[in-house]
């Protein structure tokens, strides 16, 4: 049950943004679940801020998408349920490897955005970084040259490659580039052929890092996300491990994947809380949208960022009127 909180006393906001904190059982964080994707959708709705560049244009579709990832993972948990024409049954059910797979490409959008719009010290750090990520998904897009049989498509193909030929001398004119060292110039160009974008600046020196990695820079002041990436996959993954896992979530009576469901979707609002502060830090005109949520969405939106991550991210000081 979601309260409605403009008519809740102090005493009964902190109750119930204790119970959103905890999310003990599914319904908790299905309710959870909507209070950010009605944020979500306000701020694609309300976001109407002008932006002066490919890099800033896309981080606003990438709010749209992160929008739709929710929403879909919302529907996953409701579950389902199958019916045979001989009449047998199958009870509702949860995936949790579905789940997992789908956190996990939140995980991977989320850590892109915080390296490629946070993470950055200067305006050219970010254009290295956005167009290795550029560059990077039109490389790959590449190899279906092989299969192109119409002639637009032949030419957008080759639109493509000059726009990639373009990204990498745009990347290698700017002033940091230049004053890097040879290895570290090496280091992006080695991404540049791998089709890859992982990397940071840390004191003018470039650093390479994987997915898992990125969660070291995030400004986290715990270890609970260190292995996260590494959990998920293993679900994601056709490996033994995830069939021998799935063998043991539906046994009856015991209904694990209840609680892994449940486990999952907590990582999922660590993630969605991170994201949300670092929306608000490249667009800071968007808090105008938080600070009209209620209270207790604000609060409970915050807390996991605040919880994992320096004071310094924190989205604003809500939380000190409870």
């Amino acid at each position: 049950m979601v309260c409605n909180n403009m008519e809740m006393s102090k005493e009964e906001i902190r109750q119930e943004c204790s119970r959103l904190f905890r999310c003990k059982t599914l319904q908790d964080s299905y309710d959870l679940i909507n209070i950010y994707l009605e944020y979500l959708f306000q701020v694609i709705n309300q976001h109407e801020e002008e932006v002066f560049s490919s890099a800033d244009k896309d981080a606003k579709m990438v709010n749209q998408m992160m929008f739709t990832k929710v929403a879909h993972i919302k529907r996953i948990v409701e579950g389902i349920n199958f019916q045979a024409k001989d009449g047998k049954k199958l009870g509702t059910i949860i995936d949790p490897t579905i789940v997992a797979s789908l956190i996990r490409n939140v995980y991977e959008t989320v850590s892109m955005f915080h390296l490629i719009y946070r993470r950055s010290n200067n305006k050219e750090e970010k254009t290295i970084l956005y167009n290795l990520w550029v560059h990077a998904g039109l490389k790959y897009r590449q190899r279906f040259e092989v299969v192109i049989t119409t002639t637009e498509n032949r030419e957008k193909l080759e639109n493509e490659q000059k726009q990639i030929e373009q990204l990498e001398e745009e990347i290698k004119n700017t002033n940091v580039f230049q004053n890097l060292t040879e290895r570290d110039k090496k280091k992006i160009l080695t991404k540049l052929e791998k089709k890859d974008f992982k990397i940071w600046f840390n004191n003018n020196k470039v650093e390479l890092i994987d997915w898992q990695g990125i969660t070291h820079i995030m400004g986290l002041k715990n270890d609970l996300l260190d292995n996260i990436y590494t959990y998920f996959s293993l679900y994601s993954h056709p490996s033994n491990v995830a069939v021998f896992q799935f063998s043991e979530m539906f046994e009856v009576g015991e209904e694990a994947f209840i609680k892994i469901t449940n486990n999952n979707l907590n990582y999922l609002f660590i993630l969605l809380s991170i994201y949300v502060a670092d929306y608000i830090n490249l667009f800071p005109s968007v808090i105008e949208i938080f600070n009209n949520l209620s209270i207790r969405d604000q609060v409970i939106i915050n807390f996991h960022n605040i919880t994992m991550r320096k004071d310094e991210y924190s989205i604003n000081d809500a939380w000190k009127k409870l």
